[in-house]
């Protein structure tokens, strides 16, 4: 079996390293757009930065992500095309980097099996990648107006939000053998209320290393919590996470990890850290904690929550996204979006009496999140869809 993987980094950030697991498990070539790769799978990056910063000079001005890169997106069909791959598996198409249109016409010429993962709502929209934290359900006919604040890949006019939608319509629908994957059941929920709902979609959790998330540390003597984020917006709960801060005990020690922490010193008991690659101290700092607080307003399925069960702590989060779904009544507990009032009573009565444990949360891990099960799933998907072609 030879699959070629087509994302906008390899090797680095979450999709860039899923991309990499997964081409290790067969003769692969991983294509990508953006940034250097060094790992040991064979690699082709088709972009140079001329084109990249041309294509994201477009996107901030005008809104036509994915409408630029012509020449680039040449050599990625021609690479393909000397490869000769049995499948394409495909990730994030937003980045700067290729043009969706030329790369779909070609697809839908070549007839080739088409897998692609959707790790947010970009696909379907005129704009934004989640639209869950301003309320917004367009995209379910048609995307206008968009009241999405800031969105990556970031335009400053929003200009053309309805033509995207419509060409994207148009690009994606109709490949005869694509079948989409989504992260969560909350992601398959919304592309089948979207203009994508007649493709046959899979849902595959993402995983995590469990040998490298688990239980690292002794839980803190005190009852103590976690927050942590890539970086601290307010659709990261950034702005809910101070209301906490302000009513909850002061006494309660609180550990926010992530780019922006340094917002939240002025609060008693804080200890504020930049967000960091060293997943060894994160494990330390998951498995200390007595509960994660994962505050998001949208999300997909977020790696923090498995990460956190992985050591051995509970999550609270909201009622938002895929965020819900990671964990159980064992495990964690789910609340309205913005609630800090029962939020802070149901801290109160776990500092009296947890009821949850560690053993519950890493024994959910293991059987859900670990990265072996999610490759074994696309294998197998991999197996079936080129058994049906054949």
């Amino acid at each position: 079996m030879k699959v070629l993987y087509i994302n906008s980094v390899a090797g680095r950030g979450s999709t860039g390293h899923l991309c990499e697991d997964l081409a290790k498990m067969q003769d692969s070539l991983l294509c990508y757009g953006r940034g250097n790769y060094e790992g040991q799978v064979p690699a082709f990056r088709f972009t140079d930065f001329p084109g990249n910063a041309a294509a994201a000079l477009n996107t901030i001005l005008f809104n036509r992500n994915g409408l630029s890169n012509h020449a680039e997106t040449a050599r990625l069909i021609e690479k393909i095309r000397e490869f000769q791959p049995d499948l394409i598996h495909m990730h994030n198409l937003h980045g700067y980097y290729v043009n969706y249109e030329d790369l779909f016409a070609f697809l839908k010429e070549a007839e080739l099996p088409v897998v692609w993962t959707l790790h947010d709502c970009w696909a379907f929209t005129g704009y934004c990648p989640h639209f869950e934290a301003c309320n917004c359900d367009r995209y379910k006919t048609q995307c206008h107006d968009c009241p999405y604040p800031f969105a990556y890949p970031f335009s400053i006019f929003k200009q053309g939000v309805k033509e995207q939608f419509e060409r994207k319509k148009k690009a994606f629908t109709g490949l005869k053998r694509l079948t989409l994957v989504t992260p969560s059941l909350w992601l398959k929920e919304r592309v089948k209320e979207s203009f994508l709902k007649e493709e046959n979609t899979e849902v595959i959790n993402n995983g995590i290393s469990l040998e490298t998330f688990c239980p690292g540390a002794e839980k803190d003597r005190e009852f103590s919590l976690l927050a942590m984020s890539g970086s601290w917006t307010r659709e990261k709960g950034s702005e809910d996470l101070h209301e906490l801060l302000k009513q909850m005990d002061p006494s309660v020690p609180v550990t926010i990890i992530g780019n922006g922490s340094k917002q939240y010193e002025r609060y008693a008991n804080t200890t504020c850290l930049n967000h960091t690659r060293d997943q060894k101290e994160l494990a330390k700092a998951y498995s200390r904690a007595h509960f994660l607080i994962n505050l998001t307003l949208e999300d997909t399925f977020p790696t923090v929550n498995m990460e956190s069960l992985a050591c051995g702590t509970p999550v609270i989060t909201y009622q938002s996204g895929g965020s819900p779904e990671i964990i159980d009544e064992h495990t964690g507990f789910v609340i309205e979006k913005h609630d800090i009032a029962a939020l802070v009573r149901l801290l109160g009565e776990q500092r009296r009496c947890e009821t949850l444990n560690s053993e519950d949360c890493r024994r959910r891990s293991e059987a859900l999140y670990g990265q072996k099960r999610m490759k074994d799933a696309y294998a197998a998907l991999y197996r079936n869809i080129l058994e049906e072609r054949s």
